[in-house]
């Protein structure tokens, strides 16, 4: 990936995330874009969003990106100037999740390793 894509993915996330927290923030809380890829032409692009902790259920997300996603790119080709703006579209990603999940797992590991070791033999 060049440098341009890598610039321009940065600047669709940004876009992306300040648009979804400044005008969607009562149905969007806890989203967080978290990586964008465009195609090398920049036509099409997917931003990748995680929901953080239980607020909301990913699927109702989903629906509510799609309900919204033709004003976002709307948004984009108003604030973004570039030959092609790309048309976004999201896809729900647990990678978030399976980190938290696995930090957690270790945390636990880690506790239970330490009240081994202060037991009295």
């Amino acid at each position: 990936m060049g440098n341009r894509s890598l610039r321009v993915n940065e600047l669709l996330k940004r876009e992306i995330s300040a648009y979804i927290h400044r005008n969607l923030q009562t149905e969007a809380a806890g989203v967080t874009i978290f990586a964008v890829e465009s195609t090398s032409d920049f036509k099409s692009a997917t931003a990748f969003f995680s929901v953080l902790g239980n607020l909301v259920d990913p699927r109702v997300m989903e629906r509510l990106r799609n309900k919204h996603a033709q004003e976002i790119n709307q948004h984009l080709r108003r604030t973004i100037t570039l030959r092609n703006i790309p048309r976004v579209r999201f896809k729900y990603d647990i990678a978030m999740e399976r980190g938290s999940r696995i930090v957690a797992l270790l945390d636990e590991i880690e506790a239970e390793q330490k009240r081994r070791e202060s037991r009295p033999s």
